[in-house]
């Protein structure tokens, strides 16, 4: 039973297109053959030794992969929407950094700025932490000219490689000083390896100039989808504000080295030139480094700095705060708006993993300087009164992701060490979901069971192939968008009610809209975004209890409550983190900070926000609109009964059960 909005999404955010119009694509049947092809691909080389040609599949094996193949179809467990997206493609074996979605480095060095902007256009979330020492800016400030692409033929691409000049001046006064007519030219190249290195080459460049040109006009324009990755190119105008960006923070340090907060502006705006998640980051400042207090308050204002959004700023703490310490920083939380900065326990991260030196951007995975991890998913709810079949599942969900780490990451970009630390580490991410409707929730034994048994995958895996073992194995990731296409809860999380209208993303150009306006969808316009409307899916979750409060069943749990099934889950069942989004309200906070201190050596990591009432609508808490918003039985049945079976053709697969048609499928 897959509901229309489970469909819709998957179209929306996994499904490749299959003509270049982008207006027919695969079916779900063909994605998972997709990512299962890329599985035979990854088994059959891990197979071989270094110098020997890939090794096929004995029966058994093929065996193996049919049974993943049933289990990813039938929705039960999924890989990564990375490998959903890009596995078996010929860029994921070319660029095998692609098929990760986690990622963790030291940004000290101009290679690892390049590394860092390389990976966010390979669609990897990087985590970070800016080290003051070696990356300065220009020997003398610089004037800049910026030269914009004029293509306007979709077509149309450009050179794919950097192309740069000099033009040597007069030189005037002493030898070192500045060079009067000097001239920098860097055309910059239409390809994803010419725009990581344009970083690299404005903050490695030390030869004085009076001017520098950066010529935008080999790239294609905005619109254009990229052959190779799938995605939608933003064209010049994101990569060009952001270079000019970076050249005035380089002007302004000229000869001087850069702060953490000049490097944390660099990494933002590298993060700005891609339109979507692909672009997650977050940076790590270790709490009473000198520039702690500018790093806690460094989106204080975002109307002068607006890139700074692209980051969850995180305190890493390698000590155990005092109460006074977490009550000021909570504090300064919520007088932040209730979120930031977030704070991380380094101490208990590296009794979990000693390699630890950073997390990736949803904070859920435990990750080395210059290292990657690879996620999968199992929902705990879709084997309800299944449990040895839930044992079997994690077991081979375990083996698939060891296999993931099998790759190659010299690809030509980045350094090195990425792929001798996979090498080493083979970090695995085997997730859960649907956790606050499975039969077995707070049953330890049950949940431990689950944990070895992903375990026992990953290292038989490993062992047949006679490769390292797995330094770390299970995780639970937020979970937003592959629960929604599962038809289960998010992660750990507990829905705000029993009912909900959904209000989900699309282009103003997804032929999908008008489909869903014609089968009587609310449709309306995003406010934050032109180029995108809302529609409306009503979503009820039945298997959930939850308390009746003015005609509304909604989700009244403290913040205490949340932080023990996170405690829970940790104890049970999470060799990383568990991400997890506590939702509180200001008057909770000494309890929380209680909680904190009592359970430091279990706690890594939770992400907090300031709690709104379910019971109220968008227009009673000042926003234009909510994503999600609780709303009485009465009014999802009004709204349910009046949708029309939502014709999806070609790129849909026709739905099997004539109940969900109407996208008003409840959560089991």
């Amino acid at each position: 039973m897959v509901s229309t909005r489970a469909e819709i999404v998957t179209r929306r955010t996994y499904s490749r297109p299959k003509d270049t119009q982008g207006t027919k694509f695969e079916t779900w049947k063909e994605t998972i053959d997709r990512v299962i092809s890329h599985q035979r691909w990854l088994w059959e080389r891990a197979k071989a030794k270094p110098w020997e040609e890939p090794k096929s599949l004995t029966a058994k094996e093929e065996e193996e992969l049919e049974k993943l193949r049933v289990l990813f179809e039938s929705r039960k467990a999924l890989p990564s929407g990375r490998t959903l997206w890009l596995g078996g493609t010929e860029v994921a074996k070319k660029r095998e950094a692609s098929q990760f979605n986690c990622s963790f480095l030291r940004v000290e060095t101009v290679y690892d700025i390049v590394d860092s902007y390389w990976l966010l256009l390979q669609g990897c979330g990087v985590g970070f932490e800016p080290v003051v020492g070696t990356l300065n800016g220009f020997s003398r400030p610089v004037e800049l000219e910026v030269i914009r692409s004029t293509k306007t033929d979709f077509s149309d691409k450009g050179n794919p490689h950097n192309v740069e000049w000099f033009r040597e001046g007069a030189p005037v006064g002493r030898p070192d000083a500045h060079i009067k007519g000097a001239q920098w030219h860097i055309r910059v190249g239409d390809s994803a390896e010419a725009w990581a290195k344009l970083p690299g080459k404005l903050l490695a460049n030390k030869i004085p100039c009076e001017k520098l040109t950066l010529d935008f006009s080999e790239i294609r324009p905005a619109g254009t989808r990229l052959s190779s990755y799938g995605w939608i190119s933003s064209g010049d105008e994101l990569i060009a504000n952001a270079m000019t960006q970076i050249v005035r923070i380089l002007n302004l340090k000229n000869n001087r080295l850069l702060s953490r907060i000049d490097i944390l502006d660099i990494m933002n705006l590298l993060g700005s030139t891609l339109s979507s998640r692909r672009s997650a980051e977050i940076c790590l400042v270790p709490f009473g480094d000198p520039e702690t207090y500018d790093f806690i308050n460094a989106k204080a204002d975002l109307a002068a700095t607006p890139w700074r959004t692209q980051s969850n700023n995180t305190l890493l703490f390698y000590h155990k705060p005092s109460h006074g310490e977490l009550t000021k920083l909570f504090e300064t939380m919520v007088a932040n708006g209730g979120s930031e900065p977030g704070f991380y326990n380094a101490q208990s991260a590296l009794k979990r993993a000693p390699w630890f030196k950073g997390t990736n951007p949803c904070g859920e995975i435990l990750l080395a300087n210059h290292s990657f991890c690879n996620l999968m998913e199992i929902n705990l709810s879709a084997f309800n009164g299944a449990k040895e079949e839930l044992y079997e599942a994690a077991k081979l969900v375990g083996r698939a992701n060891y296999r993931q780490t099998c790759v190659n990451l010299e690809d030509g970009v980045l350094q090195r060490v990425w792929h001798e630390n996979n090498e080493f580490l083979h970090l695995c991410g085997v997730g859960i979901t649907g956790i606050v409707g499975w039969e077995s929730l707070m049953e330890p034994r049950e949940l431990k069971e689950v944990m070895k048994s992903a375990g026992r995958g990953a290292v038989g895996m490993a062992t047949e192939l006679r490769l390292p073992l797995p330094k770390a194995v299970t995780t639970v990731k937020p979970s937003g968008t592959l629960s929604k296409i599962m038809d289960t809860t998010e992660g750990v999380h507990k829905p705000l009610g029993r009912y909900i209208f959904n209000n989900i993303k699309f282009s103003i150009h997804d032929p999908i809209v008008d489909k869903a306006k014609a089968a009587g969808y609310r449709v309306f316009d995003d406010p934050y975004n032109k180029d995108a409307v809302l529609v409306t899916f009503p979503v009820e979750y039945s298997e959930v209890e939850f308390t009746e409060i003015d005609g509304k069943s909604v989700n009244t749990e403290s913040a205490i409550d949340q932080l023990e099934r996170y405690r829970w889950t940790m104890d049970n069942y999470v060799e990383h983190n568990c991400s997890i989004t506590v939702s509180y309200d200001p008057s909770e906070v000494q309890g929380i900070v209680s909680w904190l201190l009592d359970n430091w050596d279990t706690y890594v990591g939770v992400s907090f926000i300031l709690r709104n009432d379910p019971t109220k609508t968008a227009e009673d808490l000042g926003y234009a609109y909510l994503p999600q918003e609780v709303v009485t039985k009465e009014s999802y049945d009004s709204y349910a009964k009046s949708l029309k079976k939502l014709k999806l053709v070609d790129s849909l697969e026709e739905l099997k059960d004539e109940g969900c048609s109407t996208g008003a499928c409840p959560i089991r």
